[in-house]
This record gives structure tokens, sequence and C-alpha cells, in this order.
């Protein structure tokens, strides 16, 4: 697990899959993205320790949406720590529909615009439906030295859900809403809960080599931001012409 920036840690494994935990001491740590149920154990408990963290002070988990790549390590969190899981109704009731052996307690319900505040940190949570019926996208603040910053994590991407005009539609119309959203707060920092799609890895290994006064490689500007909720959108309305009615 690596330091990214002050407010939020990375743990990549299983070649796909990333965990982001926001870990502002003094508040209490609340892991945004849960992980797969395979690596959890492992990611969280050493990794938070290798950070001077304990994962007993976990109190929130945050679930993007209910696939297994997302929600899988949610059911460790809850029976090893009593942390509260924080998921969309809708997503809720699709893993209760699946019934997957990983599948977690339903606990708190997000809502749209939802804050989450611990200490003097305050994660805001928007319902994104599209990739799922209930996906979550987030806005939080984190700091480089002195310099406060705003991530932006668009909670679900792809169209793994087949040919439906109106989950496309949904995916299209959330993401212009959350590009107009990212303008007005001036979000400058994307994460992605897959690394492969926003180059974690790479900005990772460009961390190890930052001297004072270079710039955050995670650190890409509100500009940045609105090309890529731009595109985000433009993907499903190509997808959009090619689904029939």
């Amino acid at each position: 697990m690596k330091r990214m920036l002050a407010g939020v840690a990375c743990a990549a494994f299983a070649g796909s899959s990333v965990l982001f935990a926001q870990v502002s001491p003094p508040a209490p740590a609340a892991p945004v993205l849960s992980a797969e149920a395979a690596n959890i154990d492992a990611e969280v408990d050493e990794g938070l320790k290798k950070l001077g963290l304990d994962p007993a002070d976990v109190k929130y988990v945050v679930v993007s949406h209910g696939h297994v790549d997302h929600a899988g390590g949610a059911k460790f969190l809850q029976d090893k720590y009593g942390a509260r899981l924080v998921m969309s109704a809708a997503d809720y009731d699709l893993m209760e529909r699946n019934t997957p052996t990983w599948r977690p307690k339903r606990d708190m319900i997000a809502t749209d615009g939802m804050a989450l505040t611990l200490g003097d940190f305050t994660m805001t949570l928007y319902l994104t439906p599209g990739h799922t019926d209930g996906t979550i996208s987030t806005v939080f603040p984190v700091r480089d030295g002195d310099r406060r910053h705003l991530v932006a994590t668009w909670g679900g991407t792809s169209f793994n859900f087949g040919p439906i005009r109106a989950r496309l539609l949904s995916y299209a119309q959330q993401a212009d809403r959350f590009r107009a959203l990212t303008a007005q707060a001036g979000a400058d920092v994307i994460l992605s809960n897959h690394p492969g799609l926003d180059g974690t890895h790479a900005r990772v290994a460009a961390l190890r080599t930052r001297t004072p006064g270079d710039p955050h490689p995670f650190v890409v500007g509100n500009g940045v931001m609105q090309r890529y909720l731009t595109a985000v959108g433009q993907c499903a309305q190509a997808a959009l012409e090619i689904v029939s009615a």
C-alpha cells in the first residue's frame, strides 16, 4: 500500500483492482472502495499497518457498486472490524438477488449528495447509475504538503451490462451531471477504481523519484477532469448509436 496524497492511499492487486483508503489522522480511516475478497485481509491489515495506521480504526466502507471486484471484501471488513458499510439501495438489492457467498450485510444506504464526515474530512457521495443501477461516484479533499486538492472518483467504468439502452442513456446523463459537479467544485485529481484506467501504477512509480517542487503526478487539473468525463459520456452516446431502440 502506497500513500499517494495526504488523505489517500492505494493498494493495487490481482492485476486489475484497486482500493483507495481515506487515511487522514486524527480522523478514523475510511476505505473508499473495498476490494476483492481474496486479498482484502492482507491489503487492509498489512497495508494500513505499513503506513502506521491501525485497521481497527476503520469506521466506514463506501462501496462504489455491487460487483465482486469492489464489494467482495466488504463482508470481511464488517465481520472483523465492525465497519459500517455504505452502498446504494439498488446495489444492495443487486447482491441480494445474486446471493454471492461474499455478500455483506445490508447497512447504511447512500443517497444522492450524501455527506460522510469524519473529523475535518467530508466525502460527498453522488448516485450515478449506469454501470450498475446504484453506482456511487465521490468527491473528497486531499493535501499535498500545504496545498489542498479535490479528488473525484467515477464509480463505474465500462458497459459490461450488455446492450441496454436505458442503462447507456443513464450512464451518459450521469457522466454529464458529474462533469458539471466536478467543474463547479474544482476537482483536480482523478482516481479510478481500476488502476489500469488512470495510470495509477506509473504515477505511483513517479512518486518514488519526485523531488521538492516537482508537480504531483496525481494532480492533473480540472481541465483534464472535464475532458475525461466528457469522453466517458461520449462513449456512452456512441454506444447508444449502435444499440437498437
